[in-house]
């Protein structure tokens, strides 16, 4: 009986261990999640640089829309297709178009063009990553 204990207990941390944090890169639910938040690119880059566990804890996971001016478009001969709003230095906010709006978007989007999308926010990775984004309604 402890055997079969101990071995529940290492396979059940096993599986806690292989658990992490992340997103979906294509998560269809953002067509019908509402965005807590409206931001500019350039606020949401403060933030995090700030504190971002603190903006972590209020934006990972979630809905949200952003805007700015893009300084690249990824999208011609690259997978997955993004844009991404450099707000300090070589830094900024990377978006990552659901597949499903990415010709249209990516077809439109120009550098310094104004943009906003909505997306899944998946925090800071260099750049602050948001995934699965599309044009909001």
């Amino acid at each position: 009986m402890i055997a079969v204990r101990r071995l529940f207990v290492v396979a059940l941390l096993g599986a806690l261990a292989g658990c992490s944090r992340t997103l979906p890169d294509q998560d269809r639910r953002i067509t019908v999640t509402p965005a807590i938040a409206k931001i500019p690119a350039e606020d949401l880059w403060k933030e995090y640089k700030a504190d971002a566990k603190a903006a972590d804890k209020k934006y990972w996971g979630h809905a949200i829309e952003v805007s700015g001016k893009v300084s690249t478009v990824l999208g011609e001969a690259t997978a997955p297709k993004a844009v991404r709003f450099v707000v300090e230095g070589d830094l900024g906010v990377r978006a990552f178009v659901l597949d499903d709006q990415a010709a249209d978007i990516i077809k439109r989007a120009s550098v310094g063009q104004h943009l906003r999308l909505k997306c899944f926010c998946a925090g800071l990775d260099g750049d602050i990553v948001l995934r699965s984004c599309i044009e909001p309604q």
